[in-house]
C-alpha cells in the first residue's frame, strides 16, 4: 500500500484489495495469533480507506471462510508441541485446524473470479465476505455485537464527561 497509493493519489484513481479472514471479524479459538494479525488488516484497511477516499482511490477488504489453500498442509504449517493444561480438554492446536486440510468447500479459483468482478466494480464493497461459512459465521457475529451496544448504550454513553 505504501508504495502503490503515492501513484493511485496522483493519478486520483486505483483500487487495493487486501484479503484478511472471517478470523479478522470474530475470531476463533486456537486462532489468536493469527486472528489478531487478520484483525490488524481490518484496522489498517478501514483506517487508509477513510483517508484515501477523498481521492477516488476504493479499498475492499476480503474476509474469506475456508478456502483449499495449502496454509494447513503439513509442509507448510508450524505447530506447538507445547500444551497448557488448562486447554489440553479442548484439543490441541494441530487437532483443531489440521483436520481442516483439503476439506474447506471454498474454491480458490471461484474467489479469484469473484475479486475480478470486484475489481471492475465502479461501486466495489468495503467489505466482501467470501463464502458462504464466512456469510454463515459473520453475519450473527456482528448482529450480536449491535446488540451488545443496544443492551449497554446507557452505560457507555454515561461516560461523557460535562463541559
Amino acid at each position: 500500500m505504501r508504495a502503490v497509493l503515492p501513484v493511485m493519489r496522483q493519478q486520483r484513481s486505483g483500487h487495493i484489495i487486501n484479503i484478511s479472514s472471517m478470523a479478522g471479524v470474530i475470531g476463533f479459538e486456537h486462532c489468536a495469533a493469527y486472528a489478531a494479525s487478520k484483525f490488524a488488516v481490518e484496522g489498517l484497511s478501514l483506517s487508509v480507506a477513510a483517508e484515501v477516499e477523498r481521492f477516488s482511490i476504493k479499498i475492499t477488504l476480503v474476509e474469506p471462510g475456508f478456502f483449499r489453500t495449502e496454509l494447513l498442509d503439513a509442509q507448510n504449517a508450524k505447530w506447538t508441541s507445547q500444551t497448557i493444561e488448562d486447554y489440553a480438554a479442548k484439543g490441541s492446536v494441530q487437532e483443531t485446524w489440521s483436520t481442516y486440510n483439503g476439506t474447506q468447500q471454498g474454491d480458490p479459483a471461484k474467489l479469484g473470479d469473484a475479486l475480478v468482478k470486484i475489481a471492475g466494480m465502479e461501486n466495489p464493497p468495503k467489505q466482501f465476505h467470501a463464502g458462504s461459512d464466512a456469510v454463515t459465521m459473520i453475519k450473527p457475529a456482528l448482529e450480536a455485537r449491535l446488540q451488545e451496544i443496544k443492551d449497554h448504550e446507557a452505560l457507555s454513553t454515561s461516560t461523557n464527561g460535562n463541559f
